[in-house]
């Protein structure tokens, strides 16, 4: 999985909140009076910053355009943020003039989680089908016990269940990234 938009999304988000959080603290300590009592009561544009302004008619209207402008990135990645890249559908003909052939990414999840889950060792399979409906990628999270052979049940998936997946969607290959996690072992329940 590429984690390179967290990454980008937590260092921007880091830094955004690090420059907010000097700024509001630089404010509140000038308005407590920590700079001296004339600046806590002092305006907070200078003289000249308001005659810059007010000799020229295009700074509040460009200053307004910039803080629409910024809202509106914000709003932007907001709302991709709200996008999982999940597919709900997967196009088997390849030709649109063909026919349009659909299939359920549900039904697709559930397939090759059902297959993997009767893998011996298994005890958990969670798929989910993310990117595109013309270019899937398959990512599969496989929970096993430790009775399990590893070597064997990695083998199974790429060598058996990856391949069908393929098969029944008529496509050369899908792009697979396989976590395996071994689980506790479970405690017997105790008797009273």
């Amino acid at each position: 999985m590429d984690r390179r938009p967290a990454h980008l999304n937590r260092t921007g988000l880091t830094l955004l909140g690090a420059v907010l959080a000097v700024a509001g603290g630089a404010g509140l300590a000038r308005g407590l009076g920590a700079f001296g009592d004339g600046r806590a009561s002092a305006p907070v544009l200078t003289d000249d910053v308001r005659r810059f302004a007010d000799e020229r008619g295009w700074f509040w209207p460009a200053l307004a355009a910039a803080a629409v402008v910024l809202a509106l990135l914000g709003l932007a990645w907001l709302l991709a943020q709200g996008r999982s890249g999940k597919v709900s559908g997967l196009a088997l003909e390849p030709d649109a003039d063909a026919g349009a052939t659909r299939l359920s990414a549900k039904a697709v999840r559930g397939v090759i989680e059902d297959e993997i889950g009767e893998y011996p060792g298994v005890r958990k399979v969670r798929a989910r089908l993310i990117g595109s409906s013309g270019r899937p990628e398959l990512r599969l999270n496989v929970a096993y016990g430790h009775r399990a052979d590893v070597a064997e049940l990695r083998r199974r998936i790429e060598e058996e269940g990856v391949p069908r997946l393929c098969a029944a969607l008529e496509r050369d290959s899908v792009p697979t990234v396989v976590r395996l996690r071994l689980v506790p072992k479970e405690q017997p329940p105790t008797v009273v």
